[in-house]
Protein backbone atom coordinates (compact mmCIF):
# COMPACT_ATOMS: atom_id res chain seq x y z
CA UNK A 1 0.00 0.00 0.00
CA UNK A 2 1.07 3.61 -0.51
CA UNK A 3 2.58 5.24 2.59
CA UNK A 4 0.23 7.24 4.79
CA UNK A 5 0.89 10.94 5.31
CA UNK A 6 -1.30 13.10 7.51
CA UNK A 7 -0.09 16.57 6.47
CA UNK A 8 -1.73 18.58 3.71
CA UNK A 9 0.06 18.71 0.33
CA UNK A 10 2.45 21.61 -0.04
CA UNK A 11 2.47 24.58 -2.35
CA UNK A 12 5.76 26.24 -3.30
CA UNK A 13 7.48 28.97 -1.35
CA UNK A 14 11.05 30.08 -0.73
CA UNK A 15 11.26 27.70 2.24
CA UNK A 16 10.48 24.87 -0.19
CA UNK A 17 13.23 26.19 -2.44
CA UNK A 18 15.69 26.01 0.44
CA UNK A 19 14.63 22.47 1.31
CA UNK A 20 15.17 21.38 -2.28
CA UNK A 21 18.53 23.17 -2.44
CA UNK A 22 19.61 21.31 0.69
CA UNK A 23 18.03 17.91 0.03
CA UNK A 24 17.21 17.67 -3.69
CA UNK A 25 19.66 14.83 -4.19
CA UNK A 26 17.93 12.90 -1.40
CA UNK A 27 14.29 13.46 -2.34
CA UNK A 28 14.64 12.93 -6.10
CA UNK A 29 14.95 9.30 -7.25
CA UNK A 30 18.40 8.68 -8.78
CA UNK A 31 18.89 12.37 -9.46
CA UNK A 32 22.45 12.13 -10.77
CA UNK A 33 21.32 9.41 -13.18
CA UNK A 34 18.46 11.63 -14.37
CA UNK A 35 20.84 14.53 -15.04
CA UNK A 36 23.35 12.33 -16.84
CA UNK A 37 20.64 10.82 -19.04
CA UNK A 38 19.25 14.24 -19.95
CA UNK A 39 22.71 15.55 -20.88
CA UNK A 40 23.44 12.43 -22.92
CA UNK A 41 20.38 13.13 -25.06
CA UNK A 42 21.46 16.64 -26.08
CA UNK A 43 22.13 16.57 -29.86
CA UNK A 44 25.66 17.97 -29.84
CA UNK A 45 29.25 16.84 -29.94
CA UNK A 46 31.22 17.59 -26.79
CA UNK A 47 33.43 20.12 -28.61
CA UNK A 48 30.56 22.06 -30.24
CA UNK A 49 29.56 25.62 -29.45
CA UNK A 50 25.83 25.97 -28.84
CA UNK A 51 23.23 27.53 -26.53
CA UNK A 52 21.07 25.54 -24.11
CA UNK A 53 18.22 26.99 -22.08
CA UNK A 54 17.38 25.47 -18.68
CA UNK A 55 13.75 26.18 -17.78
CA UNK A 56 13.26 26.37 -14.01
CA UNK A 57 16.91 25.61 -13.30
CA UNK A 58 16.52 25.17 -9.53
CA UNK A 59 19.93 25.17 -7.89
CA UNK A 60 21.62 24.61 -11.25
CA UNK A 61 22.43 20.89 -11.21
CA UNK A 62 21.25 20.21 -14.77
CA UNK A 63 22.93 23.38 -16.05
CA UNK A 64 26.18 22.33 -14.38
CA UNK A 65 25.91 18.87 -15.92
CA UNK A 66 25.61 20.42 -19.39
CA UNK A 67 28.45 22.87 -18.82
CA UNK A 68 30.78 20.08 -17.74
CA UNK A 69 29.83 17.72 -20.54
CA UNK A 70 30.00 20.39 -23.26
CA UNK A 71 32.90 22.73 -22.43
CA UNK A 72 32.12 25.06 -25.36
CA UNK A 73 28.40 25.47 -24.71
CA UNK A 74 26.62 28.39 -23.08
CA UNK A 75 23.64 27.94 -20.77
CA UNK A 76 20.81 30.38 -20.08
CA UNK A 77 19.33 29.35 -16.72
CA UNK A 78 15.87 30.64 -15.81
CA UNK A 79 13.90 30.25 -12.59
CA UNK A 80 11.04 31.88 -10.72
CA UNK A 81 12.69 31.68 -7.29
CA UNK A 82 15.26 34.30 -6.25
CA UNK A 83 16.68 31.83 -3.74
CA UNK A 84 17.13 29.20 -6.42
CA UNK A 85 18.86 31.70 -8.71
CA UNK A 86 21.17 32.72 -5.88
CA UNK A 87 22.10 29.08 -5.33
CA UNK A 88 22.60 28.58 -9.07
CA UNK A 89 24.93 31.58 -9.24
CA UNK A 90 27.12 30.04 -6.52
CA UNK A 91 27.02 26.55 -7.99
CA UNK A 92 27.90 27.73 -11.51
CA UNK A 93 30.47 30.37 -10.56
CA UNK A 94 33.29 28.06 -11.65
CA UNK A 95 32.04 28.30 -15.25
CA UNK A 96 32.67 32.04 -15.48
CA UNK A 97 30.88 33.76 -18.35
CA UNK A 98 29.54 30.57 -19.89
CA UNK A 99 26.15 30.99 -18.21
CA UNK A 100 23.61 33.70 -17.57
CA UNK A 101 20.73 33.81 -15.12
CA UNK A 102 17.35 35.45 -15.24
CA UNK A 103 14.07 35.28 -13.37
CA UNK A 104 10.96 34.21 -15.27
CA UNK A 105 7.43 32.88 -14.95
CA UNK A 106 6.98 29.59 -16.81
CA UNK A 107 3.25 30.23 -17.13
CA UNK A 108 3.85 33.42 -19.13
CA UNK A 109 5.35 33.79 -22.59
CA UNK A 110 7.15 37.14 -22.47
CA UNK A 111 10.51 35.55 -21.61
CA UNK A 112 10.57 33.80 -24.97
CA UNK A 113 11.28 37.08 -26.75
CA UNK A 114 14.55 37.61 -24.90
CA UNK A 115 16.04 34.28 -26.03
CA UNK A 116 18.68 34.12 -28.77
CA UNK A 117 17.60 33.09 -32.26
CA UNK A 118 19.69 29.94 -32.20
CA UNK A 119 18.88 27.57 -29.33
CA UNK A 120 20.17 24.02 -29.68
CA UNK A 121 18.39 22.54 -26.70
CA UNK A 122 15.78 23.33 -24.10
CA UNK A 123 16.01 21.29 -20.91
CA UNK A 124 13.80 21.32 -17.85
CA UNK A 125 13.81 19.38 -14.60
CA UNK A 126 10.81 18.98 -12.27
CA UNK A 127 8.94 22.09 -13.38
CA UNK A 128 6.66 21.52 -16.39
CA UNK A 129 4.26 19.46 -14.25
CA UNK A 130 3.13 22.78 -12.73
CA UNK A 131 1.44 23.57 -16.06
CA UNK A 132 -1.92 22.12 -16.99
CA UNK A 133 -2.42 20.22 -20.23
CA UNK A 134 -3.31 23.25 -22.35
CA UNK A 135 -0.33 25.19 -21.00
CA UNK A 136 2.03 22.29 -21.69
CA UNK A 137 0.82 22.08 -25.29
CA UNK A 138 1.39 25.81 -25.78
CA UNK A 139 4.85 25.58 -24.23
CA UNK A 140 5.81 22.69 -26.51
CA UNK A 141 4.73 24.70 -29.57
CA UNK A 142 6.60 27.79 -28.38
CA UNK A 143 9.81 25.89 -27.71
CA UNK A 144 9.63 24.04 -31.03
CA UNK A 145 9.50 27.37 -32.83
CA UNK A 146 12.61 28.59 -30.97
CA UNK A 147 14.84 25.61 -31.69
CA UNK A 148 17.43 25.55 -34.44
CA UNK A 149 17.36 22.65 -36.94
CA UNK A 150 18.69 19.55 -35.23
CA UNK A 151 17.73 20.83 -31.79
CA UNK A 152 15.82 19.11 -29.00
CA UNK A 153 13.56 19.50 -25.99
CA UNK A 154 14.60 17.22 -23.11
CA UNK A 155 12.28 17.07 -20.07
CA UNK A 156 12.87 15.51 -16.65
CA UNK A 157 9.60 15.49 -14.76
CA UNK A 158 6.82 13.77 -12.86
CA UNK A 159 4.23 12.01 -14.99
CA UNK A 160 0.68 11.19 -13.98
CA UNK A 161 -0.13 7.58 -13.17
CA UNK A 162 -2.47 5.81 -15.60
CA UNK A 163 -4.42 4.07 -12.82
CA UNK A 164 -4.44 3.42 -9.07
CA UNK A 165 -2.11 0.44 -9.39
CA UNK A 166 0.52 2.58 -11.09
CA UNK A 167 -0.03 5.37 -8.57
CA UNK A 168 0.62 3.02 -5.65
CA UNK A 169 3.66 1.59 -7.40
CA UNK A 170 5.08 5.06 -8.05
CA UNK A 171 4.35 6.16 -4.48
CA UNK A 172 6.03 3.14 -2.93
CA UNK A 173 9.03 3.29 -5.24
CA UNK A 174 9.57 7.01 -4.59
CA UNK A 175 9.24 6.54 -0.84
CA UNK A 176 11.72 3.65 -0.86
CA UNK A 177 14.22 5.57 -3.00
CA UNK A 178 14.18 8.59 -0.69
CA UNK A 179 14.58 6.45 2.42
CA UNK A 180 17.57 4.63 0.93
CA UNK A 181 19.17 7.86 -0.31
CA UNK A 182 18.68 9.64 3.01
CA UNK A 183 20.51 6.86 4.86
CA UNK A 184 23.25 6.56 2.23
CA UNK A 185 23.91 10.27 1.73
CA UNK A 186 23.11 11.74 5.17
CA UNK A 187 23.35 8.80 7.52
CA UNK A 188 19.93 9.51 9.04
CA UNK A 189 16.25 9.76 8.12
CA UNK A 190 15.75 13.47 8.78
CA UNK A 191 15.32 14.43 5.11
CA UNK A 192 13.12 11.38 4.56
CA UNK A 193 10.78 12.44 7.36
CA UNK A 194 10.57 15.92 5.82
CA UNK A 195 9.83 14.34 2.45
CA UNK A 196 6.90 12.47 3.96
CA UNK A 197 5.33 15.80 4.93
CA UNK A 198 3.53 16.10 1.62
CA UNK A 199 6.27 15.85 -1.04
CA UNK A 200 5.20 12.55 -2.60
CA UNK A 201 2.69 13.59 -5.25
CA UNK A 202 1.42 10.03 -5.62
CA UNK A 203 0.43 9.97 -1.93
CA UNK A 204 -0.83 13.52 -1.33
CA UNK A 205 -1.47 15.22 -4.68
CA UNK A 206 -1.86 18.98 -4.62
CA UNK A 207 -4.12 19.29 -7.66
CA UNK A 208 -4.05 23.10 -7.59
CA UNK A 209 -0.25 23.21 -7.76
CA UNK A 210 1.00 19.94 -9.25
CA UNK A 211 -0.57 19.02 -12.58
CA UNK A 212 1.46 16.21 -14.11
CA UNK A 213 0.04 14.76 -17.30
CA UNK A 214 0.22 11.18 -18.47
CA UNK A 215 3.37 10.35 -20.36
CA UNK A 216 1.57 9.05 -23.43
CA UNK A 217 -0.44 12.28 -23.69
CA UNK A 218 2.69 14.39 -23.53
CA UNK A 219 4.43 12.35 -26.21
CA UNK A 220 1.40 12.93 -28.41
CA UNK A 221 1.47 16.67 -27.68
CA UNK A 222 5.15 16.78 -28.61
CA UNK A 223 4.37 15.14 -31.93
CA UNK A 224 1.50 17.57 -32.51
CA UNK A 225 3.94 20.42 -31.85
CA UNK A 226 6.06 19.03 -34.75
CA UNK A 227 8.75 17.32 -32.72
CA UNK A 228 10.06 14.09 -34.23
CA UNK A 229 11.81 11.05 -32.72
CA UNK A 230 9.66 11.54 -29.63
CA UNK A 231 10.19 9.06 -26.83
CA UNK A 232 10.56 8.31 -23.12
CA UNK A 233 14.20 7.54 -22.44
CA UNK A 234 14.15 6.78 -18.69
CA UNK A 235 11.51 6.19 -16.01
CA UNK A 236 11.70 5.51 -12.27
CA UNK A 237 9.17 6.07 -9.46
CA UNK A 238 6.99 8.30 -11.63
CA UNK A 239 9.96 10.45 -12.75
CA UNK A 240 10.60 10.33 -16.49
CA UNK A 241 13.12 11.67 -18.98
CA UNK A 242 11.35 12.28 -22.29
CA UNK A 243 11.29 14.68 -25.21
CA UNK A 244 11.77 15.05 -28.92
CA UNK A 245 13.97 16.41 -31.68
CA UNK A 246 13.63 18.89 -34.54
Amino acid sequence: MAPSVSQQPIGWAEDNSQFFIDFGEVVTPSRAEQMSMAASLVPAQESEQFVAVDLACGAGLLSATLLRRFPECRVIALDGSPRMLEATAKNLAQFGTRFELDIFDLKKRDWLESLPNQVRCFVSSLSIHHLDGTEKQQLFRDLRNRLEPGGALIIVDLVEAVNDWARRAYADAWDAAVKEQALRLNGDLGAYERFREGWNHYVTPDVDFDKPSRLFEQLQWLQQARFSQVDCFWLKAGHAVYGGYV
